[in-house]
């Protein structure tokens, strides 16, 4: 059995987080006083006065009750696929601005029109998301019935079929 040696054991408490990319990743935490850091100054003092050294940590979130928080995982988002692509080029394309105003009158500020066409789709199909169009079968009937098959019948009148 090895002889493992602890640099450091205790409470930590989270004082912030950063990520740049120059800087890297870096998590930052309060010790509870000052002798806490005998630990670390003892270690880049025999590097040199650098820092770098390597460490594994498994550090669990405590309540103030002090016993581990349980988090519920966050659900996964569906991812969008065919359907939340077209939809997505749809909303970037000025010809559909010009098609959702002719035919059914919607209006746009000049520079929000992509983002107030996606939330045009968004409402027409009753979701929150336009990835949810390749997840939810009526929304799906919704953006084929309103968006889509309309789009191309404009498409063609207008020979760009």
């Amino acid at each position: 059995m090895s002889d493992i040696q602890t640099a450091f054991q205790g409470e930590l408490q989270l004082a912030g987080w950063s990520e740049t990319h120059n800087g890297g990743c870096k998590v930052t935490f309060w010790l509870p006083d000052a002798t806490e850091l005998d630990a670390f100054r003892s270690l880049t003092v025999r590097k040199g006065n650098t820092a770098g050294h390597r460490f594994m940590a498994a550090l669990v979130e405590i309540g103030d009750d002090e016993t581990p928080v349980q988090r519920e995982p966050e659900p996964e988002k569906p991812k969008g696929g065919a359907l939340a692509v077209l939809a997505g080029r749809l909303c970037m394309d000025p010809e559909f601005w010009r098609f959702l105003e002719n035919e059914y009158g919607v209006s746009f500020h000049a520079c929000q029109a992509a983002n107030e066409a996606a939330q045009w789709i968004r409402e027409q199909c009753g979701v929150a998301s336009r990835a949810e169009l390749d997840h939810n079968e009526e929304a799906a009937a919704t953006f084929h019935r309103v968006v889509r098959g309309p789009w191309q019948k404009y498409c063609q009148r207008r020979g760009a079929a």
